[in-house]
């Protein structure tokens, strides 16, 4: 028996409940870089906004496609996320590297 809460399954309310605990925690780490980068203006620290950034939008994206249940959609928030996170993990290594 599959747990369905509200027409979604268990895999899928999992899923939307760990990108919403995501984005709790890139919500605070994004502000505590905004606050940092304003007192200490670094491109190390834009890198890490950028880096932040982008995982939260990819959050957002993954939640969207989840709640939207279309079923030509269900291979593109792995897709789209993992270019996004390719894209964060990218900005990352860069900053690092130069840091």
């Amino acid at each position: 028996m599959e747990l369905e809460l509200l027409g979604y399954t268990g895999i899928k309310i999992g899923t939307i409940i760990i990108e919403i605990m995501n984005i709790g925690i890139l919500s605070g780490l994004l502000y505590l870089y905004i606050k940092s980068y304003n007192k200490i203006k670094i491109g190390f620290t834009a890198g890490l906004i950028l880096f932040a950034l982008l995982l939260l939008i990819r959050s957002f994206i993954t939640i969207g496609f989840i709640m939207t249940n279309t079923n030509f959609l269900i291979d593109r928030p792995i897709y789209i996320g993992g270019i996004m996170q390719l894209m964060a993990l990218t900005i990352l290594l860069k900053v690092t590297w130069d840091y």
